[in-house]
């Protein structure tokens, strides 16, 4: 009797590890959402560009005729990559503002997510942030068409909450039963198909009338993504090769050379 219970146990282990497997597997290679809609900043353009890389945006701002013009802007010659700590700067004015109306911006919430194309990765947030004006004497950052809102996000590369984060979607869509807490080399990223970061904000936005002195607040969403460097560098050899992925996750050679301590 006993034999037969430790069969029936062992068949059931197997048929929940069975399961298991394919749910994973199932989850694993589900495709993320399309967001090819979503205005895009490429890291990859850059090369040789006086100009900083820019993208503009008017956003609706709810109940009002005027919108809020927001300048995404990424300096020349910098590199985007998920490991490293980036910076990203907004520039926000007021487009058709009438002359009765006052606008000040009381706080900007802004969440950083990584964008991959296999759904497992998708979506897992690296970083956030508030900016709001630091004393009692103003209603917030004044904006007006003439008038513009400078402000700077800075984008951790590897904390805590994103390594625990990373880490349970990694393991879990190789079906390991061990979780190893660690940061990642860049390429684990682009191997997972990781392309760019999503950067939503939140403004909120305190509109006065002067006519009436009414205040109300609205809060305008807007987002944008940045795509990734692509090309990671590796030392194999004594040699210097350089690896460039594609959205997919797959890696092509680009470029094979001596390292430095052999060209010395």
């Amino acid at each position: 009797m006993r034999k037969k219970y430790l069969k029936d146990k062992k068949t059931l282990l197997v048929a929940l590890a069975s399961a298991f497997t394919l749910s994973v597997t199932g989850c694993s290679s589900e495709m993320a959402p399309d967001n090819s809609n979503i205005d895009m900043i490429d890291m990859n353009e850059f090369q040789n560009e006086e100009e900083d890389l820019k993208i503009s945006k008017q956003e609706n701002i709810n109940g009002e005729d005027f919108k809020l013009n927001i300048d995404y802007i990424c300096e020349n010659g910098s590199e985007w990559r998920i490991n490293d700590t980036k910076k990203i700067y907004m520039s926000i004015n007021t487009v058709g503002l009438p002359d009765n109306k006052e606008v000040y911006i009381d706080n900007i919430h802004s969440d950083t997510y990584i964008v991959s194309t296999k759904a497992i990765y998708n979506g897992i947030k690296q970083d956030t942030m508030d900016d709001r004006i630091h004393n009692g004497l103003m209603y917030g950052f004044p904006i007006s068409d003439t008038n513009n809102y400078y402000g700077c996000n800075t984008i951790e590369g590897q904390n805590s909450e994103f390594i625990q984060s990373f880490t349970y979607a990694y393991q879990g869509a190789i079906v390991s039963s061990e979780l190893s807490q660690q940061r990642r080399l860049e390429s684990d990223f682009l191997e997972k198909g990781v392309y760019a970061n999503q950067i939503e904000n939140v403004i909120d936005l305190i509109i006065i009338d002067k006519d009436t002195n009414e205040i109300r607040t609205v809060s305008v969403s807007s987002n944008i993504l940045i795509k990734i460097n692509n090309r990671v560098t590796f030392i194999e050899n004594n040699q210097e090769i350089i690896y460039e992925y594609d959205m997919n996750g797959n890696k092509s050679l680009v470029e094979k050379k001596l390292t430095r301590e052999l060209t010395k």
